[in-house]
């Protein structure tokens, strides 16, 4: 096993170019020549997980614990219903292992009333009228059967179903080291294995319309997401299974944060997106230089707050990179101020007074490290940008 910490330089290793294409590709690692014969040193990015390669299993860790990462990936799919799963995921040390945990946790939940059952259209051809008859088809037919039949059925086979199925499939074809979870992700298996596969879950899961009826599957749909985004083929054979999971630690912290601060100013997912892409921010009035900022609330066609998350250790001042990243999202928003959210660095505050541009730019740190509860009234405090933003009078108990 070749075991690395994530942002921390390794010993000297020997790697083949299978190994070494995964740790550049997958794991967004600098490999360098160490100058000894074929001995090079490897430095993880912000990526943590584990893959197999030519038999040899790759692990990255956090630098974290790592039940604090998948705090905050439960946390982000459900923010008010967390706590359940964390009994699940406290104290586990094997990313892929505990992935597994939180998915079949809220699965569980989940479906102990059931499957869930709704209307779908079927096409199909039978030997007798059912339905409407489609006409566009059937006119073109020599022989009046089969009959070109429209119909609607009744059942669990619906898209949130399938996309639950090609999770659980990623799931099983994982090299999980618990015997007791591998069981109860076969077991969750058999209850869903009968609906159909689905070619593009995470298309489909895009294009889910939540409603009364389905809003119970939105947290095990989103930690469904998280298993299909970030599993991967066994890079040897290119088409045998999934063997590897990772996480992208900057996505899961800008999802966490970004929740987070929604949820303790009560803003909805249209004043305070998931992403600005798109949306016609720009530097340049002519809109030649777009911006994409991680954080932007927008309330009445007004911005009342922008800012940026950046899953990296500070000393305390901020990057100047991010710096004036940040400045120019205050800049283009108009407003005279903005935040910097690192994942690492002192507790102090700082603040920046930007020359001849009446701007000032916030830093701020996270301590991931911390408990749950801390980590959470440490976004609180951060809410505080916000909240003069927005110009709201929060009350004191509205955190949680």
């Amino acid at each position: 096993m070749l075991q690395l910490t994530e942002w921390e330089t390794s010993a000297s290793l020997t790697l083949n170019s299978s190994q070494r294409h995964a740790l550049e590709t997958r794991f967004e690692a600098v490999v360098r020549a160490t100058g000894h014969g074929d001995e090079v040193t490897v430095r993880p990015s912000g990526v943590v997980g584990s893959v197999t390669v030519s038999g040899v299993p790759i692990v990255v860790r956090p630098k974290i614990p790592i039940d604090r990462v998948l705090f905050m990936t439960a946390y982000a799919a459900d923010p008010f219903r967390w706590e359940e799963n964390w009994s699940a995921i406290a104290g586990v040390d094997d990313l892929g292992d505990g992935m597994a945990a939180l998915f079949v946790a809220a699965c569980r939940r989940t479906l102990q009333r059931g499957l869930l059952r709704s209307y779908r259209t079927v096409d199909a051809d039978l030997p007798m009228v059912k339905g409407r008859v489609r006409w566009n088809v059937q006119a073109r037919r020599l022989a009046p059967l089969p009959v070109a039949s429209r119909f609607q059925v009744h059942d669990d086979d619906i898209t949130e179903n399938r996309i639950l199925r090609e999770a659980l499939a990623v799931l099983r074809h994982s090299r999980l080291t618990d015997p007791a979870l591998a069981a109860g992700v076969d077991r969750l298996w058999r209850s869903l294995e009968h609906v159909r596969p689905l070619r593009e879950p995470l298309a489909a899961l895009d294009a889910i319309t939540w409603t009364r009826q389905n809003e119970h599957y939105r947290q095990v749909l989103g930690l469904a997401r998280v298993v299909l985004e970030n599993s991967m083929a066994d890079l040897a054979g290119g088409t045998v299974g999934t063997v590897g999971f990772t996480l992208r630690l900057h996505d899961i912290f800008e999802r966490f944060v970004r929740t987070a601060l929604r949820e303790a100013v009560a803003l909805t997912e249209t004043e305070f997106p998931d992403s600005w892409r798109g949306k016609g921010l720009s530097l340049a009035e002519s809109g030649q230089i777009p911006l994409v900022p991680d954080l932007g609330v927008r309330v009445g066609g007004q911005w009342r707050f922008v800012g940026d998350v950046k899953y990296k250790r500070d000393d305390g001042s901020g990057h100047e990179g991010d710096l004036y990243q940040l400045l120019a999202y205050a800049t283009a928003t108009g407003l005279p101020e903005a935040t910097l959210i690192y994942a690492q660095g002192p507790r102090a505050r700082t603040v920046h007074e930007v020359r001849h541009a009446h701007k000032r730019l916030y830093v701020r740190h996270l301590d991931l490290s911390a408990s749950p509860q801390e980590v959470l009234n440490q976004v609180h405090a951060l809410a505080e940008r916000v909240n003069t933003r927005q110009d709201i009078e929060l009350p004191t108990d509205a955190w949680f």
